[in-house]
């Protein structure tokens, strides 16, 4: 007679437990390998918003846009640099991080600061993940919606160092608290401690940053206008961002060699 072959039940839990070792080893490292295509195509995303913005400032007399202003469709509604430069992507999933596509809900966001409807535009505006530089994308002046005291919309004669002065990037607006006002922009680090950012020069690069701690270690943390919590960071790479919250201000450089931001 023929013996017939089969496993024991030691040999099966062996088998089991060489998988399950396997399997925890290779998961973390597809994750990784996930997380970085992500990246990559959201560094595409921020080029690109980036590359588009430069569009505009070139039809536009070297001028930015805008970053709200009301206009009327034919009620009122807001106008943002968002839409503004949609002509030159025609696409809205560029200003969505494929990490956290939804980060936010821009309809809501509006609604939250009293703010009436975005402007009809095709295709619709809804979720962003990505903040302006809004020391350089700003509210103009005269603005309609805060009135006529604001600073004049900038002009690319304004930004002395261009390789170093960031336009959009992996951040975030806010609701009012102990450590940002309304609308400000923290850095949101989506890839593994690091976030993505362009420059008004039209490149796009990868920038680290840590957790913002409080006083005994634990992570800061808020609310954006669309009523999500968002954790704080600060930036760690060299430069005029350094240390900072958030991607704001026009650098200028100082009489000793040190970085300084224009945030007005």
């Amino acid at each position: 007679m023929r013996s017939r072959m089969a496993f024991t039940l030691i040999e099966l839990l062996v088998v089991i437990a060489i998988i399950a070792i396997l399997a925890a080893i290779l998961f973390p490292v597809f994750a990784q390998a996930r997380e970085q295509a992500r990246s990559v195509s959201c560094l595409s995303n921020i080029k690109e918003a980036g590359l588009a913005t430069i569009m505009y400032v070139q039809d536009y007399d070297e001028t930015f846009p805008m970053n709200l202003y009301f206009g009327y469709n034919p009620s009122p509604c807001i106008f943002s640099a968002w839409t503004a430069i949609l002509p030159y992507t025609k696409n809205t999933q560029i200003y969505t991080c494929p990490s956290n596509p939804t980060a936010m809900n821009f309809p809501p966001m509006m609604a939250t600061i009293g703010m009436p409807p975005a402007c009809t535009s095709s295709p619709a505006l809804v979720y962003i993940s990505y903040m302006p530089n809004f020391s350089i994308i700003d509210w103009g002046n005269p603005s309609n919606i805060f009135g006529p005291n604001n600073r004049p919309t900038k002009s690319l004669s304004e930004i002395d160092f261009p390789v170093n002065t960031s336009m959009w990037s992996d951040s975030s607006g806010t609701l009012p608290d102990a450590y940002f006002g309304l609308m400000d922009e923290p850095v949101q680090a989506r890839h593994h401690t690091m976030l993505n950012a362009s420059f008004v020069d039209g490149h796009a690069k990868v920038m680290r940053a840590k957790p913002w701690l409080d006083g005994s270690g634990n992570p800061l943390s808020g609310h954006q206008p669309d009523g999500r919590a968002i954790n704080y960071y600060l930036l760690t790479d060299g430069g005029p961002y350094q240390n900072r919250p958030e991607l704001r201000g026009i650098p200028f450089q100082n009489a000793d060699g040190s970085w300084g931001l224009n945030t007005n």
